[in-house]
């Protein structure tokens, strides 16, 4: 008797140990090189999705002790950051990314200290066993959330989350779509992504508003800028937005993960919200780590097609592989259909590259002369 009175105050002990820690730890960060971390269930169990970026004026120094120098070196300063703040946050998920960001999962397991760690094996295919994979993968994510912090994900607290991820997307295409009309500078539009990725949603909404009414109060479009899509590796620090500015590029179309790819396409409305999730995040526009190339340029294609530019930037950030590989089949098919397109690979640094600036400089000396 005495026994068993032992184990019901143990686990009353745990099961307080764990509710206190989700309402101090409210955000739970998720590992993600691209858009494939269905964010919807985190936000049904009752905390903050919190994207981890890394941060460019940080060095490198504490996870190159477990990652070599020529190593993805954004995902190094995601790494950077997980072992600065993991305690910090109430547990962290991995998404299935491209192969920097899979091999990440087994050295964090080993070398960050966090309460909880799950893997989210998002399907690169979209086969009808790929399909099934994607369901399932939904439901262990829940079971593992739910077991772990004590907590009930029901199939109406996800259709809430998925109602408020949709205004969200719908905010942000009637946010980005004034890039193109109004004087918009490159970072103002980067905060915004970072914001919306990294901060609680309700407080993201309230200030989607207020963002919409400030950009559409603002000046035309500059008329000395050229209108660029923007396509690559994802950019995650305004320093680099700048530069493109001081070189008279203003980007007004992307397909970036902190970015377009976002909020490009809304969470369908079916039955089973589940059947929701699995159709939206196996259908939105695809980055160069999932099959195939036609796919990402289908989406290119249509926001070329919806908003007229006077060029594309195609960039990679340094070591990053797979946009580096496609890059030059992206790109010829861009020039095949008249684009004028610049491709360059930058480094992961807060530092204006005057080496890059020239070279967009004389891109855009060249588009002018030739008008």
């Amino acid at each position: 008797m005495i026994f068993m009175m032992v184990i019901w105050l143990n686990s009353l002990t745990v099961l307080f140990f764990w509710s206190k820690r989700l309402s101090k730890m409210e955000k739970l960060a998720y590992f993600d090189s691209s858009h494939e971390m269905p964010l919807e269930i985190i936000m049904a169990a009752g905390v903050i999705p919190y994207k981890i970026m890394g941060d460019v004026h940080k060095s490198n120094d504490p996870a190159d002790k477990y990652l070599s120098s020529f190593f993805c070196p954004a995902a190094r300063s995601w790494l950077t950051e997980g072992l600065a703040h993991s305690k910090e946050w109430a547990g962290i998920i991995f998404a299935q990314g491209c192969n920097s960001t899979n091999r990440h999962y087994d050295i964090w397991k080993v070398h960050v200290e966090t309460p909880f760690l799950h893997w989210f094996g998002a399907p690169l295919l979209e086969s009808d066993a790929a399909k099934k994979y994607y369901r399932i993968e939904l439901q262990r994510l829940i079971s593992h959330l739910e077991n772990h912090f004590n907590v009930k994900i029901t199939s109406e607290k996800i259709r809430e989350a998925i109602g408020k991820s949709n205004e969200i997307k719908k905010n942000l295409q009637r946010l980005c779509a004034l890039r193109s009309q109004k004087d918009i500078p490159n970072r103002d539009y980067l905060a915004a992504m970072i914001k919306c990725l990294t901060c609680p949603m309700d407080d993201v909404l309230a200030w989607l508003d207020s963002e919409i009414t400030s950009w559409n109060a603002r000046p035309a479009f500059p008329s000395g800028k050229k209108r660029f899509l923007l396509t690559g590796s994802d950019v995650t620090y305004v320093e680099w937005m700048d530069t493109l500015d001081d070189c008279g590029i203003r980007i007004v179309r992307d397909d970036l993960s902190v970015g377009e790819r976002f909020f490009a396409t809304l969470i369908p409305d079916k039955d089973d919200p589940l059947d929701a999730l699995r159709e939206y995040y196996m259908n939105i526009p695809k980055p160069a780590t999932r099959p195939t190339i036609q796919k990402r340029l289908d989406y290119l294609y249509k926001a070329l097609g919806e908003t007229k530019v006077d060029g594309v930037l195609s960039q990679n950030l340094k070591f990053c592989e797979p946009f580096a590989y496609d890059s030059v089949p992206v790109n010829n098919a861009l020039k095949a259909k008249g684009y004028k397109v610049i491709h360059l690979e930058r480094d992961f640094s807060p530092a204006a590259d005057q080496q890059l600036a020239n070279r967009l400089m004389a891109f855009v000396e060249m588009m002018e002369g030739a008008e």
